[in-house]
């Protein structure tokens, strides 16, 4: 890892980032049952991660060390910004399938996510054998790192088309209407 060679920062640097998974879930969960702006807060996370991948794999690339303090800000940025996509959604799927039964729908959704990394797995160990060279550049990405690259920006662009409402929220307040 880019910058870390001692266990105990690699032991860290994983611990840090399940933790600003954790925090960024709640930090932008939070944020999303007050405004509903789910679109916006997923997109702007996968972006982050993007610019974030791209920064760490690069690096890897280029053979760069980082300090551990830039490493770990990195991690940590990633964990924060990609940890909190999958229980967004999770959510934004219960509300745009109501009232359809959200355990059946957060448990299809987990489901699914799991198979697809499953499926993943031999792919990203064949590509991690190959190496992107840049023409005129002392640098290379690892294939693993352009897998994980391009899957989370399909899924962004694939995700800023989403446009579907949000029915758990529309019956809430009309509910709430209907109480005045």
């Amino acid at each position: 890892m880019a910058g870390l060679m001692d266990g105990m920062q690699i032991d860290l640097a994983g611990a840090g980032f399940q933790l600003a998974i954790v925090l960024g879930g709640i930090g932008l969960g939070g944020l999303v049952d007050r405004n509903k702006n789910f679109k916006l807060v997923i997109l702007s996370c996968l972006l982050s991660s993007v610019g974030l991948l791209a920064i760490l794999g690069v690096s890897e690339g280029y053979d760069a060390t980082f300090t551990p303090a830039v490493v770990f800000a990195l991690l940590f940025s990633l964990g924060a910004a990609a940890g909190p996509v999958q229980p967004i959604a999770a959510e934004l799927a219960v509300e745009v399938s109501y009232p359809c039964d959200e355990n059946a729908v957060e448990a299809t959704q987990q489901l699914a996510g799991n198979l697809f990394s499953a499926l993943l797995v031999p792919i990203c160990q064949s590509a991690a054998a190959y190496d992107l060279q840049m023409p005129g550049r002392a640098m290379d990405i690892r294939g693993d790192t352009l897998v994980l690259l391009a899957l989370v920006a399909a899924t962004a662009v694939a995700f800023s088309s989403f446009d579907a409402p949000l029915e758990r929220t529309r019956v809430d307040d009309e509910g709430a209407a209907a109480e005045l």
